[in-house]
């Protein structure tokens, strides 16, 4: 069983520290075109949109990191702990995301790097489509549709 809550302060350094370790390369050319700092950017993920740590049967499984963007729900980041991979806890997520917000938002987007080819399946598996290519950062963005917000 998932469950979601808010993260301690401890839990959004480690979140942050993971989202660095998992690209640093992409995070890096993403600060450098966007003129930021590292502490800038650790700004941001703690002011914009929500983030929240993800538990399975009680255990610490990982975090995601959501935005309201008009009628998009902008998805920053979906970080699972190793051991907790390939359990369906990120389709789980998704789908969960999918099922709040439709009716509320007209579509889910999210960035992936080109060479993670098992989250660009999953992600196509689900139902989301590229929309978009950043070669500069080595990035696709994907996007999936919601039921039509009235």
């Amino acid at each position: 069983m998932l469950e979601f809550s808010s993260p301690t302060p401890e839990q959004y350094d480690l979140f942050l520290q993971w989202m660095w370790d998992d690209g640093p390369d992409y995070m890096e050319r993403t600060m450098r075109l966007m003129n930021m700092t590292w502490d800038e950017y650790a700004q941001i993920f703690r002011t914009h949109g929500k983030v929240y740590s993800i538990y399975q049967n009680a255990n610490l499984a990982g975090f995601y990191w959501i935005e309201e963007r008009g009628d998009t729900l902008h998805l920053h980041g979906l970080i699972l702990i190793p051991a907790f991979q390939g359990k369906g806890i990120g389709t789980s997520v998704l789908t969960m995301l999918g099922q709040k917000y439709t009716g509320k938002m007209r579509q889910i987007e999210l960035g992936v790097y080109h060479q993670n080819s098992g989250a660009i399946r999953l992600y196509e598996k689900l139902g989301f489509q590229v929309t978009q290519t950043l070669d500069d950062l080595h990035f696709h963005i994907m996007q999936k549709q919601l039921t039509s917000v009235p």
